[in-house]
């Protein structure tokens, strides 16, 4: 790709970049964003008057700059304001913004035009003209075609002088946001700067909210020229509460079992004399079968804890927080286990219990839906957070499979 067609996606993206900030930042449901409608971006309210108008630019160079001041994004960026300005689509009150992703330096003529009086803005202008027409006159002297470039420039200064009354209202109006980083204001205006949420899940929500605004857009515009792509403060918001609800997003909370690493032979060793592994291997059932489980339930027991110490030390869920689902987790299985004991334990046979106690153990483990904090659930890359807290519970323990694990496991 070239660094011309790189530059001009890039810009392109930047767009809806602002365009979801301003959603994210607009304070009345019923006002609108609108993407190439009425200008790059632009916020409109319910009878569509233009309250704010944004040029974006960008750049991907190091170094690189915009609206320069004889750069044809900084005068027909002026040119259509006027001219809107002229037709009626804009008005006194809407306000003009200059949005970049690098820094407008103070000598630059548009950091001028925001804060010098407007007759020495004037002056600036006509003395850039002036140099631009004598630079033109010497590239001229020597090859007549020379100065392609500067000829439409000259034009545009000169339309923008010719439009003095107009210009002083945007000049009135005018403000620069530069060096905009649009990705952390977005977190700041949807609240996701607190240590509640890993920079994943952050990510995670920008990307999904940022593809809904580009695709949106995409949809609307393909549907015919008199369909704009505008979207409500009120779209916004339903779209982020169907993101922030998506299960997907608990892989941004937790961490995926395969990206724990691997646990050293002692510590697995160490943790088989636990109570926990006691419980699984009294099971009667397939040799086989009981030390895959085994195994698998150490590995749950141990990225339990691995994970619950990182999440707590990283301030996105507290202590409290696990315990709420802990507590959760027991009330769950004492509700499966009330309808698998159904009768006294006395009435059972030890063939009987046994049974019992694969069934339950394999529910429990296998298929039991629980959330956390009511918003997260689990899935085959997570579920050994779900799983290691009821082997936790098991080896405290406060749970058990078999019928008779109080008589059997609990002290007294």
């Amino acid at each position: 790709m070239t660094d011309s067609a790189s530059g001009s996606i890039s810009g392109f993206l930047f767009q809806f970049e602002k365009a979801l900030v301003l959603l994210a930042t607009l304070d009345n449901t019923s006002d609108v964003v609108s993407i190439e409608q009425v200008d790059d971006v632009a916020i409109q309210n319910d009878e569509d008057l233009v309250l704010v108008t944004v040029q974006s630019k960008h750049s991907i160079a190091p170094n690189g700059t915009t609206f320069e001041d004889t750069s044809k994004s900084l005068w027909r960026t002026l040119q259509i304001w006027i001219e809107k300005l002229d037709s009626g689509i804009f008005n006194n009150s809407t306000k003009f913004v200059c949005s970049t992703n690098k820094r407008i330096p103070d000598d630059y003529l548009l950091r001028k035009i925001l804060t010098k009086p407007f007759d020495e803005v004037l002056k600036d202008i006509k003395q850039l003209l002036k140099n631009q027409k004598g630079k033109l006159k010497t590239l001229q002297s020597t090859n007549a075609e020379a100065g392609k470039s500067i000829k439409p420039i000259i034009k545009l200064i000169e339309f923008v002088l010719s439009k003095e009354e107009i210009f002083r209202i945007v000049k009135e109006n005018l403000e620069i946001e530069d060096e905009e980083s649009l990705k952390d204001r977005f977190f700041i205006a949807t609240h996701m700067t607190t240590d509640n949420f890993t920079q994943t899940r952050k990510d995670f929500v920008y990307d999904s909210m940022y593809g809904w605004l580009v695709n949106g857009s995409k949809s609307k515009w393909l549907q015919g020229t008199k369909i704009g792509a505008t979207f409500s403060k009120m779209d916004f918001d339903a779209k982020l509460s169907i993101v922030n609800a998506n299960p997907a997003i608990v892989n941004s909370v937790f961490r995926k079992k395969d990206d724990l690493g691997t646990i050293d032979a002692k510590r697995l060793s160490e943790v088989k004399k636990e109570l926990f592994v006691t419980q699984i291997s009294d099971i009667n059932r397939k040799q086989s079968a009981k030390e895959r489980l085994i195994e698998n339930a150490v590995l749950d027991f141990i990225y339990h804890d691995i994970e619950m110490a990182h999440i707590v030390r990283g301030g996105n869920f507290t202590e409290p927080d696990f315990r709420e689902f802990q507590k959760s987790c027991m009330d769950r299985w004492q509700s499966y286990v009330d309808t698998v004991v159904i009768k006294e334990l006395e009435e059972y046979d030890d063939n009987e219990k046994n049974e019992m106690a694969i069934k339950i153990f394999d529910n429990i483990m296998n298929n039991m839906v629980i959330n956390f904090q009511d918003g997260f659930s689990f899935n085959s890359s997570n579920s050994y957070i779900r799983n290691g807290t009821f082997l936790k519970l098991s080896n405290i323990p406060e749970i058990g499979w078999h019928p008779d694990w109080e008589s059997k496991y609990k002290k007294s």
